[in-house]
């Protein structure tokens, strides 16, 4: 994380001293960002419809696949294209629901680096209480699931989210990519050093 501000910071310096004008100042950069703006609002908007799940516990479900697909990468086969991560998730997925939690401990050790309630906490910047009650939220309707043993994972229901949002999700980000490269955006971008 500090990582990350610090590359901010460099960022905020070279557009306060103007080395960056050249990216900020290109009439496509105005575009581009609205552009931007338009896709997060129609991913925003997908997921409370199609999905009929508030954000926060999107990001929640979103933070379980980062982790799932971390461990997955870990493998030395990891699946590389869409079938064969979907046949993964179908390996993930299908493992039984040992039952629900209401509480899991932040102090149990990590021995196989599972995903807990604490974790996804820090990573979301959310109450721990709000993180608690989406999650058992999410466990109810089968979309993840949560033990003491495996920690939080994908439950049964996610199959659904990854068939229908994934493929929806990978063609608004193609077109938002060939209106950026279109408008001159996208080669700004990929030009601009930190």
């Amino acid at each position: 994380m500090t990582n990350i501000l610090n590359q901010i910071d460099k960022v905020r310096q070279k557009i306060k001293n103007g080395a960056a004008s050249k990216l900020l100042m290109q009439k496509p950069f105005a575009e581009g960002m609205y552009r931007f703006s338009m896709f997060m609002i129609e991913y925003y908007s997908r997921v409370r419809k199609n999905l009929n799940l508030d954000y926060d516990s999107f990001m929640i479900i979103q933070t379980v696949v980062s982790h799932t697909l971390y461990e997955l990468s870990k493998k030395k086969n990891s699946a590389t294209s869409y079938s064969e991560l979907a046949t993964e998730w179908e390996k993930v997925i299908s493992v039984p629901n040992p039952g629900l939690l209401k509480v899991v401990s932040q102090f149990e050790k990590k021995q196989n680096y599972k995903l807990t309630i604490s974790s996804v906490c820090l990573m979301l910047n959310l109450p721990k209480e709000t993180t608690r009650r989406k999650v058992n939220e999410l466990c109810e309707i089968n979309i993840l699931k949560i033990s003491k043993k495996e920690g939080i994972s994908l439950g049964s229901h996610y199959k659904e989210i990854f068939q229908e949002f994934v493929p929806s999700t990978t063609l608004e980000v193609s077109k938002l990519l060939k209106k950026w490269e279109k408008s001159g955006v996208l080669k700004s971008l990929l030009s601009f050093q930190v």
